[in-house]
């Protein structure tokens, strides 16, 4: 599931959700919208922040079929949750 499916449908939850709070008078429609928004882009933000850290990178690139092996030092190789990251002994 990529990135998109999930926030239109955490999306949709969302306003499904909010629909009780429209139809008991606390927000009109157009509130709801822009909270919803306000709430997927800092959702999105802390998403992108966490999946660019290092050990979310090293994943990433371990996870592709066509990166047969990642060398790096081997601190950061046995912090690793894949095979194909290996330790180059300087560390």
């Amino acid at each position: 599931m990529t990135r998109e499916q999930i926030f239109s449908i955490l999306r949709q939850i969302m306003l499904v959700g909010g629909g009780t709070f429209v139809s008991r008078g606390w927000f009109d429609a157009v509130t709801l919208n822009d909270l919803v928004g306000a709430i997927l882009i800092i959702i999105g933000a802390g998403w992108a922040l966490y999946e660019r850290r290092g050990a979310g990178l090293l994943a990433s690139a371990a996870a592709l079929p066509e990166v047969r092996a990642i060398v790096t030092d081997a601190t950061v190789a046995a912090s690793a949750s894949s095979d194909k990251v290996v330790g180059s002994g300087e560390g």
